[in-house]
Order: structure tokens, then sequence, then C-alpha cells
């Protein structure tokens, strides 16, 4: 019922900051959508903030779980610049 960037950003997201999706296969997302959501003014607000939810929801799970700590650490130094530039090659956590 929301906003369709909010969804969007998601995949994006997952392109530009994890490199979870290759670029090729995020080119071929916004050609199937006919949209890239990266082209919209908005888009590094929605991005930033999705990025943050992924912090800390690797925060969140490293508090129980200590294997995910050296995880959430790296996301951290990330969005505070000591990690280089994008994308971050984030792991999944669970």
């Amino acid at each position: 019922m929301g906003p369709p960037e909010w969804d969007l950003v998601s995949t994006a997201v997952r392109a530009m900051t994890t490199g979870a999706v290759s670029m090729r296969e995020y080119d071929e997302f916004c050609a199937v959508y006919g949209h890239d959501v990266t082209a919209w003014e908005g888009y590094p607000v929605l991005a930033r903030a999705r990025e943050l939810r992924m912090v800390t929801y690797a925060a969140r799970h490293a508090a129980g779980n200590p294997q995910w700590i050296s995880q959430a650490q790296h996301r951290i130094d990330c969005l505070r610049g000591r990690s280089g530039p994008r994308p971050w090659s984030w792991k999944g956590i669970l």
C-alpha cells in the first residue's frame, strides 16, 4: 500500500551497497520492471535508511550470537566510511 520506491530500493541496495545482486541482474530487473529507482531524486535518502536498517538488523543479531559480531562491525565501518566504496560485500545474516 505504500510507495513502490520503498520496495524497489531494497533491490537497488542489494546491487549498489551489498553486492548481493550483480549489476547485470539489477539492469535486467529494471528492464523488466520498467524503472530504475536509483535515477529518482529521493533514492539516496531511502537507500541510506535501508542501509541503516540492515546495519541495525545485524547488530541486533550479533547481540545474541557472537558469530555475527564481525559482520555487524563491518557494516558499521562501511557506513562510517572506513571500508572503501560501495558495493561492500555484506554477508547475509541468518
